[in-house]
């Protein structure tokens, strides 16, 4: 049994109104509150669904911002990911904005017609996508991520610098041999620590040594596959800055089964103040990155370009040194 399709013509009619009050209204302009009242009631009565592609096509609002994120393994476990997620939930439903959640394995299936603007969780394997885009003229801001070519929005993160006073925190603690367990450097994020831990040994007249940087992408698996190599060394480090608090759990973890003191034998930093690395005996000293503030302002941005802001806006924000108990002096 199928049932009749409820039209524009079908509300206007029962409202009693012309079709471009219903329009009017469905698209959020000023009408008069008799009016106003007419038409939702009937829309309420009718159970009307106004077509997505039509009202974008009509030149109205969805209401609907996109979010992309790229897909990477151990995406639904990543504080990251879960964070930008949740706050850009947050962000659009406290401003009445449905959201469209979108993952980008290794095709393209984003359809710009399902919203009236995208936020991209960074870019990475995905640089053509947002040349797309950008091509459609669809309002966008980029978030965690500095973006020279093409000419657009972002919100991103200082992580130069973040990485660049933990490492030197750790020097004035005393540390010399200084590990950096790097994430995945196709990310910008990941860059710029190795960059700014580099750039802190340099500025303190110390030696980089390639063998103190391990690769983990990231992962637990890996961070634990580098830790048996790094500490088979003739020389061991004496504190270790991580890409992530991640794969800082799993260096608290290493030295816990190898009986390794911390911050004692071995001082530790992470990046991200994730909440989940919080418990147990020791507190983790950590890079704060303000993920929260990132996506709230990206989201504000999105919206002004949406109401006709033309300039790119591009907005870079400092983290902070959390000292909690896993550096010591020596």
């Amino acid at each position: 049994m199928s049932f009749p399709k409820i039209t524009i013509k079908d509300v206007a009619k029962k409202a009693g109104v012309s079709i471009a009050t219903v329009s009017r209204y469905l698209n959020n302009f000023p009408l008069r509150k008799d009016n106003k009242d007419k038409v939702a009631q009937a829309v309420q009565e009718l159970n009307y669904r106004p077509l997505l592609y039509a009202r974008r096509l009509a030149g109205g609002k969805l209401n609907t911002f996109g979010l992309i994120l790229p897909g990477y393994e151990g995406i639904f476990y990543s504080f990251y990911a879960l964070e930008i997620i949740r706050e850009v939930a947050a962000a659009t439903s406290g401003n009445a904005i449905d959201l469209h959640l979108n993952i980008f394995w290794d095709k393209d299936t984003f359809q710009s017609s399902l919203a009236d603007g995208v936020i991209l969780a960074d870019i990475i394997n995905n640089q053509r996508q947002l040349e797309r885009l950008v091509e459609e003229a669809i309002p966008l801001v980029v978030v965690n991520k500095k973006i020279e070519d093409p000419e657009v929005s972002f919100v991103a993160i200082n992580n130069f610098k973040g990485a660049y006073e933990a490492v030197e925190f750790l020097i004035h603690h005393g540390h010399k041999q200084i590990a950096h367990f790097a994430g995945d450097l196709r990310v910008q994020c990941a860059q710029e620590r190795l960059d700014g831990y580099k750039s802190a040994l340099a500025k303190n007249n110390l030696e980089f040594k390639e063998a103190l940087v391990r690769k983990t992408n990231f992962s637990r698996k890996e961070t634990r596959e580098q830790l048996e190599k790094l500490f088979a060394l003739p020389q061991v480090p004496t504190a270790i800055f991580c890409c992530s608090d991640e794969v800082a759990s799993e260096v608290l973890s290493f030295a816990e089964e190898k009986r390794i003191e911390v911050p004692k034998k071995l001082s530790l930093i992470g990046f991200d103040d994730n909440p989940h690395c919080l418990y147990g005996n020791l507190m983790l000293t950590t890079i704060r990155q303000p993920l929260k503030a990132m996506v709230q302002q990206g989201v504000k941005i999105l919206k002004e370009i949406i109401d006709g802001q033309k300039t790119p806006q591009r907005v870079v924000l400092d983290t902070e040194l959390i000292i909690r108990d896993t550096v010591g002096f020596i």
